[in-house]
């Protein structure tokens, strides 16, 4: 077996470990849904907040006032802890580290390697928030939930420039297509 059949495997086998996650997480006590944690984290936050910072402040801020029980808190907390180790996993395949940093610029292997070390920032403060059933330390909660929380907005800043980029490649795609094609048709009224 060569190396790109071992690196096809890697990644079938992390898409694989993700969807059975999916299909393993059954319904427990639903803390995100309606009814649930959802329905009153629109009371905590900012109004442009993202819906995981402002969830995962409703979380601490019920969780300290007894509103939200221990197994719910560590449950709710858990899932985007989960969310944040299958990111992980895409990082952790071969073909990922291997191939991108020669097919990428300079410019986009930066993007790549900050979403990297944002999710383990954010996992870093999903942890501290994961200790506090033990700890019961109040001062876990604000640590956790602000690194959580800063790691959550860098994420989406840099998904945002990543985007931009996707978007700046197939304009240039788009714009080179449309070149050739003149071309083409040129060379073909020459004829």
């Amino acid at each position: 077996m060569d190396n790109e059949d071992t690196d096809d495997l890697d990644l079938g086998a992390a898409i694989q470990s993700a969807r059975a996650n999916q299909e393993d997480d059954e319904p427990k006590v639903d803390v995100v849904h309606r009814g649930g944690l959802e329905a009153k984290a629109v009371e905590y936050g900012e109004a442009n907040d993202l819906p995981y910072v402002k969830l995962l402040k409703a979380a601490v801020a019920l969780v300290k006032t007894g509103e939200l029980s221990m197994e719910e808190y560590v449950e709710g907390v858990g899932k985007l802890d989960a969310i944040a180790d299958n990111a992980l996993k895409l990082y952790a395949i071969p073909a990922v580290k291997k191939d991108l940093p020669g097919k990428l610029t300079e410019h986009q292997n930066a993007i790549v390697g900050g979403l990297e070390a944002q999710i383990h920032k954010m996992k870093e403060g999903l942890g501290i928030l994961l200790s506090y059933p033990e700890t019961e330390a109040v001062g876990d909660l604000e640590v956790g939930l602000q690194m959580a929380v800063s790691a959550m907005n860098e994420i989406d800043r840099i998904q945002s420039a990543a985007d931009a980029e996707r978007d700046r490649i197939q304009d240039e795609e788009q714009e080179e297509k449309a070149r050739r094609a003149q071309k083409a048709a040129q060379a073909e009224a020459e004829m």
